[in-house]
């Protein structure tokens, strides 16, 4: 039984860092036979591990076609950032005045580590930092509504920057969310509502404009070499 569990535990980490790195890009459809070929496992646990990913929001399973890496048109990309920008310009309106320096304090030190994950490249706790300033952000709004469509909103377009942030890539820009981020705290503390609403619409349409949809990836019986 322990077996079965780590070669299940060891094929859907093999699958969420191709994703993660890149090396299976949007749209691209994961073939069972392949990935068996390459891993030399059986279908049982990939199956298991393209569900579990499927859940994350990572995969999308269709039906009589197969199983396939999210792959959302630029249109839907936009609709989720700009409903975001609105949601939690609304919500820091509202959290305003409930946000003590002890939350800035700790949003102050999320974005130190969103800073290290940048320097470092680290994918994953990046977008795990970014996704706690802004729930940290929202979180003394007062609307648990308004909370959980923003939490929902947060975990899609953070599958969205996982694919197609444009500062994981080898000649990428020098990193400036986490210099917006702190900019941010700093107007809270401020109480500047004005200023603060455009730096946080500024941000998310410079998160929008780091997005880059490519088509330069490998093909899926090369990923695993």
């Amino acid at each position: 039984m322990k077996e079965k569990q780590s070669i299940k535990v060891h094929v859907y980490k093999t699958l969420r860092e191709a994703i993660l790195s890149r090396k299976l890009p949007p749209g691209k459809q994961i073939v069972e036979n392949v990935i068996s070929s390459k891993l030399s496992v059986s279908r049982t646990p990939i199956r298991s591990a393209i569900n579990q990913l499927a859940m994350e929001g990572l995969v999308e399973i269709v039906p009589n076609k197969g199983a396939f890496v999210i792959n959302p048109t630029f249109d839907e990309i936009l609709q989720a950032y700009h409903l975001r920008k609105e949601l939690e310009i609304m919500a820091v309106e509202l959290s305003l005045n409930h946000l003590k320096e002890s939350n800035l304090k700790a949003m102050e030190k999320i974005v130190e580590t969103e800073k290290e994950a940048l320097y470092k490249k680290d994918m994953e706790n990046y977008v795990k930092a970014n996704q706690n300033f802004h729930l940290a952000l929202s979180s003394q709004c007062g609307n648990k509504f308004l909370i959980e469509f923003i939490d929902k909103l947060i975990n899609q377009t953070s599958i969205y920057l996982i694919l197609f942030d444009v500062f994981f890539e080898e000649h990428s820009p020098q990193p400036y969310g986490y210099k917006e981020h702190l900019e941010i705290i700093d107007l809270i503390r401020q109480k500047n509502l004005k200023k603060l609403k455009s730096a946080l619409s500024k941000h998310f349409d410079n998160a929008i404009k780091s997005l880059n949809i490519r088509s330069d990836y490998s093909d899926l019986d090369r990923i695993f070499e």
